[in-house]
């Protein structure tokens, strides 16, 4: 589900960025900024380009040619905070590209950096983004309710299991030194060491992990492992996820080489 996440981050991102790329490049190169940014992309790794084909403009398009162009177009309308983000978003979009696997701490840096990048080019896409990263934050809340949640039922059962262990142990000691009297202080000790020992056990062991059918405690369906998959699946708000050229005529396509996502 991360992965997803931040799959549909780039595409918004993209679709974002593409109207401001465009722009700036025909404002410093005018007729010849499909020449500019083809030159941005012989320099990325010696990838090279062929020619008479068609670029797909993704999140790495975008960003080579913001980052390698900076001197020369970028620098006039962002700051070096921007250029710092857009260092920071070609790492993380060649970990994606690489499988890597994004936790909480990650997602929400990707969604911010994403979001004030947006909002640097004032693209309204960013607050599409914003509303992705409400969406993973009421996500982690609610992971972290249900673990204080069965955190505290936990306890209660501990205490509860406690206190009938005492219970119990005075009962039998009362009924067996009532009956038998003094005589009997040493089986009143074994009882007093058994339930000690089973009081012990109980508070040292570790939580439950559940397989089996068991209800979740944060949606009440009934699951069958100690992470629930629909507590953790809930679709966050769809981004728009549209090319950025999609409703442009096929002839204000731009022509550059073609340049793999990956």
């Amino acid at each position: 589900m991360g992965r997803e996440r931040i799959t549909n981050a780039l595409d918004v991102l993209t679709a974002g960025l593409y109207p401001f790329v465009e722009r700036e490049m025909k404002t410093v190169y005018r007729d010849d900024w499909h020449g500019a940014a083809r030159s941005s992309f012989h320099k990325d790794r010696g990838r090279s380009v062929g020619n008479g084909t068609v670029i797909r403009w993704d999140a790495h398009a975008l960003l080579v040619v913001m980052w390698d162009q900076w001197n020369h177009v970028f620098r006039r309308t962002l700051t070096h905070a921007e250029r710092s983000l857009i260092s920071e978003l070609r790492e993380y979009r060649n970990r994606w590209a690489h499988q890597t696997r994004f936790d909480f701490d990650d997602s929400y840096r990707i969604l911010d950096s994403i979001e004030r990048l947006l909002k640097a080019v004032h693209a309204p896409q960013a607050e599409q983004v914003a509303r992705a990263k409400r969406d993973l934050l009421r996500h982690r809340f609610s992971e972290e309710a249900r673990a204080a949640h069965r955190k505290l039922r936990q306890a209660k059962a501990r205490r509860q299991d406690l206190a009938i262990y005492f219970i119990c142990c005075a009962a039998i000691d009362a009924v067996v030194l009532q009956s038998f009297g003094p005589s009997a202080w040493l089986f009143a000790l074994f009882v007093v060491f058994v339930f000690g020992y089973l009081g012990y056990q109980r508070v040292v062991s570790q939580p439950p992990v559940y397989f089996g059918p068991h209800e979740c405690d944060g949606c009440s369906r009934i699951i069958y492992g100690d992470t629930c998959p629909y507590c953790e699946s809930r679709p966050a708000r769809p981004m728009d996820r549209s090319a950025p050229d999609s409703k442009r005529d096929e002839h204000h396509r731009p022509d550059l080489a073609e340049v793999t996502s990956r």
